[in-house]
């Protein structure tokens, strides 16, 4: 192993930057290592994926899906679907319910996933603990935490990611996963980007769903 490729690895294995993964990238192709190709494409997919961007991963409705990439941990990136890939339900029955218990989300992590994504693409999205808090507005009990593979924003992590009503508007209403003033409604964002905290009833049809989901680019 020559000192080249040992550089390149040491930039990739401790990148800090987008210059770090550039420099392994002409680090890897001046070494002439015969592995360097992979960990080549290892640092295109990091730059690809960098907080910022908008990529393109998996696939609805014979349509390519695009996502916010909205934040990393390590090689891990969390992406936020550009705009709703489709239109459902919070819940399918006018009940009291919470994010653990609701139908989008035994929506989201099976049928979504199965029909989205390839084996391929399904072994790069990651389970995560997933925090559920109350309301901030009217304090509803929000339920317990989950681990969810896919998700919606909560109303903290829409202000986080989007904070202003311009990156929350999308030209329609979304769901986000926090109850609204009662377990019955869940808040959402309106077509303007403003986020409408008092709810709306779970059973309600149109709602847009725009999934997170965390990918592990190895």
């Amino acid at each position: 192993m020559n000192a080249q490729y040992e550089q390149a690895m040491d930039k990739y294995t401790h990148y800090a930057s987008r210059d770090d993964l550039t420099e392994a990238i002409a680090l890897f192709k001046a070494s002439g290592e015969a592995g360097a190709e992979k960990y080549i494409d290892k640092c295109r997919a990091l730059l690809d994926f960098w907080p910022g961007n908008t990529v393109e991963f998996g696939s609805y409705e014979n349509k390519p899906l695009r996502w916010r990439v909205i934040d990393q941990r390590g090689r891990m990136r969390m992406l936020l679907a550009e705009a709703p890939v489709t239109h459902r339900v919070y819940h399918g029955t006018p009940t009291d319910t919470s994010w653990r218990e609701c139908d989008l989300r035994q929506w989201l992590n099976g049928p979504f996933l199965e029909a989205a994504f390839t084996p391929a693409e399904r072994a790069k999205i990651t389970a995560v603990r997933v925090e559920n808090p109350r309301n901030p507005m009217y304090y509803t009990n929000a339920g317990l935490n989950t681990m969810d593979r896919a998700y919606v924003l909560s109303v903290p992590e829409a202000e986080k990611y989007l904070p202003s009503d311009g990156d929350r508007a999308c030209g329609e209403w979304w769901w986000l996963r926090t109850p609204g003033s009662n377990l019955f409604s869940a808040v959402a964002v309106y077509d303007d980007g403003s986020i409408y905290q008092f709810g709306i009833h779970v059973h309600y049809e149109n709602g847009g769903v725009r999934p997170v989901i965390w990918v592990l680019l190895k």
